[in-house]
Formats: structure tokens, sequence, C-alpha cells
């Protein structure tokens, strides 16, 4: 044992040699252009905040990915499961190699955070720390973090009287003020039908959470919070510290807010994580940190959230003299956080982000913040009451040529939680808060189509939103239908309820025979489609072993027994159901 320690503590020390080996023709390489930009234009000695990239994770990646899967969060395996992520993990999941960071530690002042989907760290630091660094052979790139402004509509303080909500027998609760920004998305029926968000995880990346006392809140189930600013799990208002609460108090209340007669929001009974990534101490400035959202982001996929609402994005105003992304970064691949959305879209989460607040261009080019500009996000434009868009709320096409925004939701006077008061409500403006109303429909229609995937959910609002024929680039295809979307016929058979798998022994004495147990429920929606079931196995300790088919049952089978199994094999296994077609179905997953 002890020469097995020791070993392994040469062989370290052996590649911490070779990896730290200086390549000084190589630094200037490694510096990105806007990093040197920045150095150039600030005195010797300032502080910078950077990414120090790495070029690989470390030795012993079998293992680590082996150690990945087993401590993959229940939630997070379900829904890398429901998207066909069969293996469960790749190379993202595996963490930043320790002996890399470190290292660095010594010729920094701060490590902020540290990202394993983009195999970096970001520190704080000076120019001549970060030269330094940039020798080092297994460091790949120093970059800029980029510090945005994003600016909030300035609109009148308004006057008005609030519309309250009308008496109708088909309304069975009372959404007082906040009846219209529901209404003219549907949501009412599939609250009448018993939908919530209920089961469904939430997480809010946005300025703080001041005032989760009040009235409309104080049902919340929040599961984890986070203050990614000052690195603790307080993410109101406290004194001496970055970020105010205000911002976010009002998104969360306008997704989750519960109190008849005042305010419901389309995802009162879901559950919720709340990161703090953003300092919102100004009253219409926000100052977004990009590796904040990416930290917020992994931490997310790691704790199990199917949805991510980020009221936020990136564009130009960088807020400390940075080089601004310009609208041809809009592409959805150029921006960090644009990169950080995809991959969290890899592992299933569906992003919705607001569109962005900038209005329209003179110039045709569009006026996008990022990640609303990437493929696999589902940006959020404002439209008022009567269903028109409001002039800030930004428009496409991306710099590629895709159509954006996605949906639209209201974001002119939308009726919310105030961060003043444990029974004040407030009128809001910005596609901050058509991005909680769009993600609130999106967890309905995530509770009533479990199996449906991130890009099913987009299809389906999309496919049924007010413009659906005809999308442009100030709209994208309109309105959301939440009743529409939510029962929109993308598949035409569903996968078995309920399906789990329990190992049991049976001792005969002289040896033990092990079992897999597994049942499963009919789907009411399929109706009497289903002609048999497909039950598959994949054993996980075979990186290589691909499903094979054990059994087909019919109909009115919902068990079966797996006999003569090891008592140290692990297997994943799905089921479909089938029709007389021979369609399948998507799959449902269990693991033991």
């Amino acid at each position: 044992m002890i020469k097995t320690k020791l070993l392994k503590i040469i062989c370290l020390i052996l590649f911490l040699s070779i990896i730290i080996t200086s390549g000084i023709s190589q630094k200037d390489e490694k510096i990105s252009p806007r990093m040197q930009r920045s150095f150039d234009k600030n005195e010797y000695g300032e502080k910078f905040i950077a990414w120090i990239y790495f070029r690989d994770k470390g030795p012993g990646e079998l293992q680590k990915l082996e150690e990945a899967r087993v401590t993959l969060n229940l939630k997070s395996l379900n829904r890398r499961l429901r998207h066909g992520f069969e293996d469960l993990v790749d190379e993202y999941d595996l963490p930043v190699y320790q002996p890399y960071v470190d290292f660095i530690k010594k010729y920094v002042r701060r490590i902020r955070h540290t990202s394993r989907w983009l195999n970096a760290v970001s520190v704080e630091a000076t120019s001549q720390s970060l030269e330094m660094i940039a020798h080092f052979r297994f460091v790949k790139k120093v970059d800029e973090v980029l510090v945005y402004t994003f600016r909030d509509p300035v609109i009148e303080k308004k006057t008005e009287p609030v519309p309250q909500a009308p008496l109708a027998e088909s309304i069975i609760f009372d959404y007082g003020a906040s009846f219209t920004q529901v209404d003219q998305l549907n949501i009412p029926p599939l609250h009448k039908m018993g939908y919530s968000g209920h089961g469904v995880l939430i997480c809010m990346l946005d300025g703080g959470f001041s005032n989760l006392g009040h009235e409309a809140l104080d049902h919340l189930d929040i599961v984890a919070t986070w203050d990614f600013l000052n690195g603790d799990p307080n993410v109101f208002d406290e004194e001496g510290q970055l970020g105010s609460g205000d911002h976010g108090t009002n998104t969360l209340g306008t997704i989750a807010g519960y109190e008849p007669g005042e305010l419901i929001g389309p995802a009162f009974g879901a559950s919720f994580l709340l990161g703090k990534t953003e300092n919102g101490d100004l009253d219409w400035e926000r100052h977004i940190e990009e590796d904040h959202w990416i930290a917020g982001a992994e931490w997310a996929d790691t704790l199990g959230a199917a949805i991510i609402s980020s009221s936020l994005g990136y564009r130009d105003r960088f807020s400390q003299g940075e080089e601004d992304y310009s609208w041809q970064d809009m592409d959805g691949d150029t921006t960090i956080v644009a990169r950080g959305a995809n991959i969290a879209a890899s592992r299933g989460i569906l992003i919705v982000n607001s569109a962005g607040n900038e209005g329209s261009s003179r110039s045709g080019q569009n006026t996008l913040v990022s990640p609303a500009d990437s493929d696999y996000v589902l940006a959020a434009g404002a439209v008022n009451s009567q269903g028109s868009r409001v002039r800030f709320s930004s428009v496409g096409p991306t710099a590629d040529g895709r159509i954006k925004p996605d949906v639209m939701a209201m974001g002119d006077s939308v009726y919310s939680a105030s961060p003043n008061g444990l029974a004040e409500y407030e009128l809001v403006d910005g596609t901050s808060f058509a991005c909680p109303l769009v993600a609130g429909v999106a967890a309905l229609i995530l509770e009533i189509n479990p199996f449906w995937t991130n890009q099913d959910i987009m299809t389906a609002m999309k496919s049924t939103a007010s413009q659906y024929e005809s999308p442009d680039n100030s709209n994208g295809w309109g309105i959301v239908d939440a009743q529409k979307a939510a029962f929109y016929p993308l598949k035409s058979i569903h996968a078995p309820h309920l399906f789990t798998v329990s190992r049991v022994a049976n001792n005969y004495g002289f040896f033990i025979q092990y079992m897999d147990r597994l049942t499963w429920a009919p789907n009411f929606r399929n109706g009497d489609q289903v002609v048999s079931y497909r039950v598959y196995a994949k054993q996980l300790d075979n990186q290589d072993q691909s499903f094979t088919l054990l059994a087909e049952v019919d109909a009115q089978t919902f068990s079966f027994l797996r006999r003569g199994l090891l008592e140290e094999e692990n297997f994943l296994y799905k089921i479909t159901s089938v029709n007389a077609s021979g369609e399948e179905s998507d799959p449902n997953y269990t693991l033991r």
C-alpha cells in the first residue's frame, strides 16, 4: 500500500514537472488580443479579471468519468436520460485538474470560479502575473472576463389603475391584477386542470432575491440558494456586499407568485434554485460578469435543474472599458455565455433568456443580447397587454441569419411582488419579465409531458404561438399559447410511466440468486393504441456496451423479472411503448 501511494506521488511530480516547464516563445500566442489591448491601455499593477484556460484535465480520464457517473445527481441523471444521453457523463463533467488550480493560486490575487465546462478558472490578477501564467505549458489561453452593463427600460412611473380579473366560471383562481399577463398566454386552463409546475426544478439566475417572506413568495419550495458574487448561500441583500435583490424578487414573483386576489404566476407549484449572479445596485443598470453566469449554469446542472430562467444578457456597454461584443458576435457560438448555454442545453437543460431591451436598429442589424442568440436558447421578447411588441424589445436576426426572438410574452406593466414590503406589489417592465412568464409556461408543459426534451418544448411553443405560420425578427413565432403547446401532438405514442427497478436476492443456502424486478404503469395519453412494451438493458460497467433487447411483453403486462445476475453488476434499463405499426415511443429509463 505504501509503495503504491509513493509511486502515485512520484508520477504526479513527474507529470507536473513536464507540464509546468516554460514555453516562453508561446506566451504571446496564448494571451488573447482583447486581453492584450486591455493590458496596453491600463496602468502597471492594475487588477484584471481573466479566464485562464487549461490544455487538458490531467491523467486518469476513465477513472474520473466513472467517479462523475456514480456521483451524478438523480434529477440530473433523469434529465440526461430523457435527452438520450445514455453514456450519462462526458468530458464536460470531469473536474478541472486540481494541481493546475493549486499552482495558479500562487500567482493571482483570487480565484473567482472554476469551470469544468470551459476547463478554466476565472481569476483576479495583475497583467504581470497573467503574462507569467501564460508561460506555463498546461495553460492554453488567457482571456478577459467581460463585465456588461445591462439596462432595464426607463419608463415613467405608471399611475393607471390595474385591471382586475373578470369573474368567469372557466377561471378557478382569482388572479387579481396578474390576470392579463397569464391570460394572454392561455395559462388559466392548465391551472384549472390542476397543473402548476409541480415536480419541475427551475433555476433563477438574477441579481438577488430579497423579501422571500413576501406573502406571494412564502409558499415556495426553494431547494438551494447561492450568491456567486460574494461566495455564500445568502441571496438576499447584505450590508457591505455587492448586489441588490430588487430584480430577482420581481422575476421570481412573476413566475411563481401565489396570493389569490393579487398575484398568481404560471409555475407557482414548481421547485426553485436561486442563484445571485449579477450586481444590481443601480436602479436601472445591472452589472453582469460572465463568469458568474457560467458558474450559475454549472451549479444548476449539478443540482438537476430542468429549466434555467435568465433575465440578463451580454452585448455592448461593458462597464470597465473592455472591448464590446458587437452585433456580428450574436451568432450563438462566439460569446462565453452562449458557449456555456450550448453546453447546458446539451445536458438537457431548457434555457429561457430575455431577448434584450435594446430596441430596434435603424441599420437592420440585430439588437440581441447573448445567450439569447443561441439556437438552443428560447429567447423571450416583450409585448404589451394588447399583444403589440413594445419598442424596447430586442430584434433579430442573429448574425448567421436565424430568426430571433423565439416567442413573446408581456413585458410591459407586468404585475409582481415588490421587494419593499411583505404585502406590496408593483408594475415592472422589460423582457426580463417576459422571460419568467415563458419559463413558467415551459414548466407547465414539462409537468404535463415529463418525457419531452428541451427541444421538444421549444418546438411545441413555437409551433402553437400566435404567428407560427409567419415568424419574423420582431416577434419571432409570436405570443405563447400554453394550453395548445402543452397538448401539441409532438408524439403519436408515449412512454409508460413510473418505470422502476429493484434488486431481489433469493438465498438458496449454497448460493444466492440475484434478480432485477422491473415495473411500470400505462400512460393514459396512449389510450388503447399500445400493443406491447419493449424492455432493454445496458451494463454500466462496460463502457463499450450498447443496449440489448431483453423482452417484448404485451400491453397488459406491467412487470418483468430479469434473473441470473451478479450482486456487483449495475445496469441502465429503458422501456418503450409500441403501437400496431411498430412505432416505438421515446424511452423511459431507470437505473440499478
